[in-house]
């Protein structure tokens, strides 16, 4: 079973090294080539994230697996950004879980938000299974993310 804990500065490094693993290789599946978003694979980026937002790291033993951050807009809706699973432990229902792990901390959010590459089919599937539905009120498929959303 994992758990979910605020990530510290401390982690940064650890949840660099993940991010740098899983962009790479979800990038590579489906581009052919190395990549993530502006930032991923330095540690300073990551530091940044933790200071500024409301960071979680996911674990499952002691060890970390994954790290995500929240952006609260209001006080019903949340966004759910950067989430990330390292390779050797995605496909085995640890996304789901900390999905599950994350409506539990927050009872009082109604609206949750978020945003998949457009070629990442694995992560639509996730969220789709999770509930969340493509937002149409937005634009929602721009040439590089698809935005979704799930009410509750």
């Amino acid at each position: 079973m994992i758990k979910i804990e605020r990530a510290v500065l401390e982690d940064a490094s650890s949840i660099t090294d993940i991010k740098i693993r899983a962009y790479n290789q979800e990038i590579n599946t489906y581009l052919g080539r190395d990549g993530g978003p502006k930032g991923y694979n330095e540690v300073g980026s990551e530091e940044y994230i933790i200071k500024q937002f409301i960071a979680y790291k996911i674990i499952l033993e002691e060890k970390i697996i994954g790290a995500f951050f929240l952006i609260p807009i209001d006080e019903r809706t949340m966004l759910f950004e950067d989430f990330v699973i390292e390779p050797t432990y995605q496909n085995r229902g640890y996304g789901y879980e900390t999905l599950q792990e994350v409506e539990k901390a927050y009872p009082e959010i109604k609206i949750w938000r978020l945003s998949t590459p457009v070629f990442s089919v694995g992560n639509q599937h996730l969220y789709e299974k999770f509930g969340y539905t493509k937002d149409l009120t937005l634009n929602n498929e721009n040439d590089d993310e698809i935005e979704y959303i799930k009410r509750i």
